[in-house]
């Protein structure tokens, strides 16, 4: 699996090339609006994929084939994502899915990763909104929460989350903290 360079794929216009560019970006914002590690930013962006396919026309850029898209330690695996602009060249959203789709970062030195999954992640530019549906489910630290569809306002760090049904409610597991000992009485 090669990195997809977007110079070299196809003969964009400057202004296409700018959006498929801005896509990545907007795609890593959500390492940056959710407490992401202060250097991530700073990192190069990453792209594998099997095929690249853009339309001007519809300001739609669909990545294919075993996704891979990392940033410092931001990383979203999906078996497809589609960026979606509008005509200023501004994204308006970012679609991953797979069987599932993961999305993974590092919001704080010395914590394990937050994982998410899904077979739908979709990131709302505008709102900074992360939407997750089939078979949701979300990792910090062990302390879990899955749903068929959990929301997720990255400004307000706010979640919501549903089941579909009596046999696939919402569940949330979170661990007990450890009691540090006080020995100096």
């Amino acid at each position: 699996m090669k990195p997809v360079d977007l110079s070299r794929t196809l003969p964009l216009h400057s202004a296409f090339r700018g959006l498929c560019t801005a896509a990545l970006s907007s795609v890593l914002l959500l390492a940056a609006n959710a407490q992401a590690l202060p250097n991530d930013r700073e990192q190069p962006v990453k792209v594998s994929a099997d095929n690249l396919e853009a339309n001007r026309s519809k300001n739609l850029s669909v990545y294919s084939g075993n996704v891979v898209i990392s940033q410092g330690s931001l990383q979203i695996r999906a078996d497809r994502v589609e960026v979606h602009g509008n005509a200023q060249g501004e994204i308006n959203k970012v679609v991953a899915t797979g069987k599932p789709a993961h999305f993974q970062q590092q919001v704080e030195e010395s914590t394990t990763p937050v994982k998410a999954r899904a077979q739908r992640i979709e990131f709302l530019v505008g709102s900074d909104a992360l939407q997750l549906t089939g078979e949701a489910f979300v990792d910090r630290d062990g302390n879990t929460l899955s749903a068929e569809r959990i929301d997720y306002d990255l400004n307000s760090e706010q979640m919501k989350a549903q089941g579909q049904s009596e046999k696939k409610r919402v569940e949330m597991i979170w661990k007990p903290e450890g009691k540090t000992s006080d020995n100096s009485q």
